[in-house]
C-alpha cells in the first residue's frame, strides 16, 4: 500500500515517504461522547451534529508525515499550523499521554528543534504515539548514520584527489560505502 502525502508538499529527490498519519478519532473521545448524549435526546440532535462535524474538522484537517528527509506536521481549519522540520534540525522527542490517551492509545508527540517559534513541534492526538515516535527515532538515526557515511565518501574522494589512495582502492572502498549507504536511506 502506498503512503499518502500531504497535498501541500511534494516530495525532494531522494525523498522516501515513510509514513502518514491524522489525528485519531479517539482523541476527540468527549466530543464523540457528547455527541452520543445529546444525540439520545431527539431534541439536541443539532447540538448532536455540530459536535460530530468538529471532532470530524479536527480529524480531517491534521496531517502528519515522516519521510526519509523530513517531518511535516499540519493540523487546524481556521487557525493553522504546518510545520515541515529537517531531519538534521530534530534534537529531542517526547509524548504527552494522559490516563484517557493511554487506555485509548492516542497521545501529542513533541518534536524538539532548535530556532522555531516554540522551540517544539507537536502531533496533536496521533494514534499510537510510541510507534510514531520509533518510527521517529529510528528515522534519525539512520539519517545521522548516513551522513556520517557520506562525509567518509567526500573525505575519501579528497584523499583520492590528493593522491593519497590508488584508483583500485578508491574505488573498493566507494563501493562498499555506498552499499552501506543503501541500508540506511
Amino acid at each position: 500500500m502506498a503512503i499518502r502525502i500531504p497535498t501541500d508538499i511534494s516530495l525532494n529527490e531522494g525523498e522516501t515517504p515513510i509514513w502518514f498519519g491524522r489525528m485519531s478519532w479517539a482523541a476527540n473521545w468527549v466530543l464523540l461522547l457528547l455527541t452520543v448524549i445529546f444525540a439520545i435526546t431527539i431534541i439536541l440532535i443539532p447540538i448532536a451534529i455540530i459536535f460530530f462535524i468538529i471532532a470530524l474538522i479536527n480529524v480531517i484537517t491534521s496531517e502528519y508525515f515522516i519521510s526519509n528527509k523530513r517531518i511535516y506536521v499540519k493540523y487546524g481549519l481556521i487557525a493553522r499550523v504546518a510545520n515541515d522540520l529537517k531531519m538534521d534540525w530534530i534534537t529531542n522527542t517526547s509524548i504527552r499521554q494522559g490516563f484517557v490517551g493511554r487506555i485509548l492509545n492516542f497521545g501529542t508527540l513533541l518534536i524538539a528543534t532548535p530556532g522555531t517559534a516554540t522551540g517544539t513541534t507537536m502531533m496533536v492526538g496521533v494514534s499510537d504515539p510510541m510507534g510514531v515516535k520509533g518510527i521517529i527515532e529510528n528515522r534519525l538515526s539512520n539519517y545521522k548514520r548516513s551522513q556520517e557515511i557520506n562525509q567518509s565518501l567526500r573525505t575519501l574522494l579528497d584523499e583520492f584527489k590528493m593522491g593519497r589512495l590508488d584508483e583500485s582502492r578508491y574505488m573498493a572502498l566507494k563501493r562498499e560505502y555506498e552499499n552501506e549507504l543503501r541500508q540506511y536511506m
